[in-house]
């Protein structure tokens, strides 16, 4: 007899399904059909887009994304990431790992685009998915409670006319067969105009009005108030190749002077720069660094020694932009590097400039101080949905 249980205990443990199995087919909502699935190399944290079909889920859950961007911004609607693992040795390592490679899909999209943490609802389990043990997927679109999506609603609206609709003819029905042959049909005519009229005037209200926005183009105007104040009028052309890359031109002019006073502030300047802007944050907003060169004339007296010369300038720079109002920006950023000049010096006397020599000078330092006001040129046009 005690034989008998030890042998009906032994087949009971080897014959019954795991716990986890049974959690996981039963606890997790999902649907085969709509789960977008992040596959992971087994026994590996890191995610590459490029392992079996990541870059193609990429792409699908991208276009979700920017399809309900607005509802997700505002907070109507949040995106549910489920990770799954079970190749580990045990539950505890299997959890690290999907929380691990979860955050590594959610950082993917924050980085790559628009995305936030807040954005997000997470959840992760010791199991597998679908016979997949080292899976992240998109589950579903979560929906903030009380919220009711545009489409539903529009739905929901159709259904409540046709039952209405229904409603009216069962009426018209019921009296038709309490009235005469003539008085029905005369009735029934008159409700289907009724109705065919309402029909026109729903279709009207819900033709959407024409909506406009304002689309920025690559180019941008500036001038650097610091300059300005010092009574060096400056003006500057931005125009943006890509995300990461454009190219800027910078000219300054200065041409005062009291010739009784023997005063001279005659400065021109004209500089080149190419930028590498840094992560994408739009085009009013980010850091960047620059390669410049460029090249001035002047002409610097104030009632004794005066020089007049020329030369040339290289360097790098380094500056940050940030947005003001809908259309503007505020520009930031310093430039060093080595400055090379010829110049002659002069003296005034009986009303003559007498020449005294010539000279040369080499400066290695800072070169450029910019405070600038940025202009985003753009243009209003028909608003066509997607991001913008």
């Amino acid at each position: 007899m005690i034989r008998s249980f030890i042998w009906v205990g032994i087949l009971a443990t080897f014959l019954t399904p795991p716990l986890q199995a049974q959690v996981s087919s039963d606890s997790v909502a999902k649907s085969r059909e709509t789960a977008i699935i992040f596959r992971f190399v087994p026994g590996k944290l890191m995610f590459y887009s490029p392992f079996q079909e990541n870059e193609k889920s990429i792409k699908e859950l991208g276009e979700l994304m920017n399809e309900h961007k607005d509802e997700i911004i505002r907070g109507n609607a949040f995106i549910s990431i489920q990770g799954f693992c079970g190749s580990f040795p045990s539950e505890k390592e299997n959890l690290i790992a999907a929380k691990n490679r979860t955050n590594q899909v959610k950082s993917y999209f924050i980085t790559h685009g628009w995305m936030k943490e807040e954005y997000y609802r997470t959840r992760n389990h010791v199991w597998g998915y679908d016979h997949n043990h080292d899976v992240v997927t998109y589950i579903r679109l979560i929906y903030a409670e009380g919220y009711i999506p545009p489409s539903i609603k529009e739905q929901q609206e159709s259904e409540r006319r046709a039952r209405e609709a229904a409603e009216v003819r069962e009426r018209v029905r019921l009296d038709s067969l309490a009235c005469s042959g003539r008085e029905a049909a005369i009735r029934e005519a008159a409700v289907s105009d009724s109705l065919a009229w309402e029909q026109d005037v729903r279709e009207s209200a819900e033709t959407p009005p024409v909506e406009y926005e304002y689309r920025f183009t690559p180019w941008s105007v500036k001038t650097n108030l610091v300059y300005d104040a010092v009574l060096m009028p400056s003006l500057e052309i931005e125009y943006r190749i890509s995300r990461h890359w454009s190219v800027n031109l910078e000219g300054n002019m200065a041409w005062w002077h009291d010739d009784p006073r023997h005063q001279y502030y005659q400065l021109a300047t004209i500089t080149p720069e190419a930028r590498y802007w840094f992560k994408y944050q739009g085009c009013r907003k980010g850091h960047y660094i620059g390669l410049f060169a460029g090249g001035g004339w002047y002409d610097l007296e104030n009632g004794g020694r005066g020089y007049k010369g020329e030369g040339g300038f290289a360097g790098i720079s380094y500056g940050y932009m940030f947005p003001v109002g809908r259309y503007f920006s505020f520009e930031a950023g310093v430039g060093l590097g080595y400055l090379n000049t010829k110049y002659e010096e002069y003296l005034p006397l009986d009303g003559e400039y007498v020449y005294q020599q010539t000279s040369r000078l080499s400066y290695v330092g800072p070169l450029k101080l910019k405070f600038a006001w940025v202009w985003h040129i753009g243009r209003w046009s028909e608003k066509k949905g997607g991001d913008k």
